[in-house]
């Protein structure tokens, strides 16, 4: 009988010690899984694990654009863009591009971009020594371009799953201008209406990332296309193309707000 109880009592105990083991190891798990230090705990980062390579970054951009030619100092006050278009801004539309190889632990992805843009109006010219406007169209079209150091701020994307991304550009800017009238090139005391203004580049925004609306077509896209993630993105824009402080140079520089589409590739 004893060794009866003895049996049942061994029997009993080597269960109960399994059960703790099973249990030990479970909330072992559990507590990995939950536990918000992993830098793994992001959907994001999984995803990141098993996508495709992220070293560009392309931007659809749009915006109003107001030239700021009648800031030049040489105009001693006079507002011959003002006087000429009027009050209402131009519409803007612009490309970049972004080379981003380096990765920097805890900031982002840094790197050089180049970009584009395109705006242009037009209205009635005016009479020869009058106010009075005609027919004849005369319009001004200015193409900012510039070339900036790019930093794209997506860590906290990466490590908490929050699908906004900051970021800032800053470099050398250049606008290609030129003015028409009717159907030539207008022309002022023999000088040609064109030219190149140089100056300075800069832009602040953020990026709202939209992998989450659906996470299983973002996968299909980028494993079909390479493109790791969707945004849209909101920019203040600085485009200071007043010469750099050379002799006067018309100023076809702005300052505005800028919407747009990005992809990371």
């Amino acid at each position: 009988m004893n060794r009866h109880w003895s049996r049942k009592v061994a029997a009993c105990t080597a269960a109960s010690a399994a059960l703790l083991v099973a249990s030990a190891a479970s909330a072992q798990t559990r507590g990995s899984a939950s536990n918000w230090r992993q830098t793994d705990r992001s959907s994001v980062a999984r995803d990141e694990r098993f996508g495709s390579p992220q070293s560009f970054a392309f931007e659809l951009r749009f915006g109003p654009y107001s030239p700021e030619v009648d800031e030049e100092e040489a105009l001693a006050g006079a507002a011959p863009y003002r006087t000429t278009f009027g009050d209402v801004q131009q519409f803007y539309f612009g490309l970049e591009l972004d080379w981003l190889p380096l990765r920097v632990p805890y900031v982002g992805l840094i790197g050089p971009g180049v970009g584009w843009g395109y705006t242009s109006k037009s209205t009635g010219a005016f009479a020869a020594g009058t106010t009075t406007k005609t027919d004849e169209q005369t319009s001004l079209t200015v193409m900012p371009m510039h070339l900036s150091a790019v930093a794209r701020f997506d860590e906290l994307m990466r490590r908490t799953g929050i699908p906004i991304v900051p970021y800032a550009k800053a470099g050398l800017g250049m606008g290609l201008w030129y003015s028409v009238s009717g159907p030539r090139a207008a022309n002022v005391d023999g000088v040609r209406g064109e030219g190149i203004t140089w100056g300075t580049h800069l832009a602040l925004g953020g990026a709202l990332a939209l992998n989450w609306l659906d996470r299983r077509s973002s996968s299909q896209l980028d494993e079909s296309t390479g493109i790791n993630h969707t945004y849209l993105f909101g920019e203040w824009m600085y485009a200071n193309l007043d010469g750099l402080g050379s002799s006067p140079q018309m100023h076809v520089g702005t300052s505005t707000w800028v919407l747009g589409l990005a992809l990371d590739m």
